[in-house]
This record gives structure tokens, sequence and C-alpha cells, in this order.
């Protein structure tokens, strides 16, 4: 079966290389032709030239517009955007006879290539069975009714993540300000529900490692889209609006290649409190 990825950053990167390795017949385009080199794929010099599924991993709303033309038989959006540019872009393509879903990813690179991903997959049950021989092959799968629905969720999911690890590091900096040790602030944390959050990212807020598999100013993107999506709904999200604040100031004051997840104890060092310590 013939699978294309438009747009080849880390993401779609790690895309290709799991339909790769699940036998699949693997096209690629990304505007920078280098992004393509050493991936295991046949280069496409135009998204028309795009064959079978045809994945999307473009950046923002900006460049999911942008596309024009694609070729394929069945259109997959994985990138994250918001509600809005999702259903312009169905209206757009389902209307040329285009099957189309929404699958965003739940996960990072590591999680695409090993096959240990959730698929968020929205959009008609035809479409999906079509399909789903690419899907069973690629993690796990969530099935949802419409593209909007499945983007919805990736952005609350998103969401929901990017504003516990801000807590996180404030949790963080409270309890230094006070004179209480990482040790402590740790051993608290694995004493109760918050063990698991701990386990996974305490660590790497304490010791980031470069570079971040998700950048600051990627998650002030998805927070926004949020929000944009809610408010365009009327249904405001207040404390994902401070949220959102935070990280797109953050990312103003020269944070925005750093970790997401380093928001918390970047405030101080991004001149938001006093002590720089952090």
């Amino acid at each position: 079966m013939d699978v294309t990825v438009i747009g080849t950053g880390r993401m779609g990167s790690a895309l290709v290389k799991r339909l790769a390795g699940q036998g699949f017949n693997v096209y690629a385009w990304n505007r920078t032709k280098d992004k393509l080199k050493d991936l295991p794929a046949k280069a496409i010099d135009d998204i028309s030239q795009a064959r079978g599924v045809t994945f999307i991993f473009v950046s923002d709303d900006e460049a999911l517009n942008a596309v024009k033309g694609v070729g394929g038989d069945v259109i997959v959006l994985s990138g994250t955007y918001s509600i809005s540019a999702v259903t312009a872009f169905n209206v757009r393509f389902t209307g040329m006879g285009k099957g189309l879903l929404a699958a965003p990813v739940v996960g990072g690179p590591g999680d695409v290539e090993n096959g240990t991903a959730i698929y968020l997959v929205g959009g008609p049950e035809a479409t999906y069975q079509r399909v789903r021989e690419v899907f069973d092959r690629l993690g796990v799968v969530i099935r949802l009714p419409t593209a909007e629905s499945a983007m919805a969720l990736k952005l609350a999911y998103n969401a929901f993540l990017i504003g516990t690890m801000a807590l996180l590091g404030e949790y963080v900096v409270l309890g230094r300000t006070y004179g209480v040790d990482d040790d402590t602030l740790r051993t608290l944390l694995f004493k109760t529900v918050f063990k698991d959050v701990a386990e996974k990212y305490l660590d790497r807020m304490l010791k980031p490692k470069s570079p971040p598999s998700f950048t600051l100013a990627l998650a002030a993107k998805d927070v926004h889209y949020a929000v944009k999506s809610a408010g365009d709904a009327k249904t405001p999200l207040v404390v994902s609006s401070a949220v959102k604040s935070l990280y797109e100031l953050l990312a103003t004051l020269g944070f925005g290649n750093e970790d997401y997840v380093r928001a918390g104890l970047l405030e101080l060092i991004g001149g938001l409190g006093k002590n720089n310590a952090y």
C-alpha cells in the first residue's frame, strides 16, 4: 500500500520511519528538501504527487491553509490545528471527492516510531475502514465521530498537559523558595496521585536535555489553538487562557526553543520574579 507524509519535521520523520518499517511504500515531501535526506521514503517534488493515504504533518494553521492540490486517495490531518482550520480544510477537500480524517497524535517522535503513540482518529467510518490497515500498524487508535471532535480532544489533552507542566514548575519554585530541597519535593509527589507525572517529567524539568522533543513555542501554539477553538464556540477556558499568556510571554522573552515542561521554572529566569537562580 502507498502512503505519503507531507511535512517531515520530528513527528513526520518518525512517522515515515514507522511506516517504512511496517512494509508500506512510503513517499514524502517537505518544503525544505534537506529534511528528506536519509529518510526511508521516495521524495516527491510536489504535494500533488502524493499517493495513497496522505498524512499531513505541516506545522500550523497557516501552513495547513496553504495546502492545495494535494494528491492521494484519503487525506489524514495528523498535526495539531485549530478547529476552524480543520473545518475549512474538510470543506475544501471533501468537496473534491477525497476522503478525509483527522488523526492527531498523542505522544512524541519516539512513541510514533516505536508504535506506542495514540492516534485520535475522527471522520466517517467508511473512510476509516479504507485505511484501517495502516492505523492497525501505527499504534493505539481512539475513534471519534468527526475530524473536528478528534482535533478538539487533542487540543483539550494538550492544554491539560501543558497547564500541568506549568503548575509542576511552580510547585518546585515555591518549595525551593522556602528551602525545600528537590529530593523532598520528589518524595512528596511520589507518595501521591501525581507519582506518574513526577516520574516522567520532574527530572526532565530539572535537568533539561537538548534538543527537546516538544518546544515551549509549540506548546504556546497548541494552547492558543485550544483557547481560540473554545472561544469560537463561545466556551471560555479561563485557566487555559492564563496558561496561554504565560507560554506566549516566555516565547517572546526568548525561551521558545526550551523544553515546554520548564515553563514554571522559566517564569523566574525570564524576569517574572526576583530570584533567577533556577
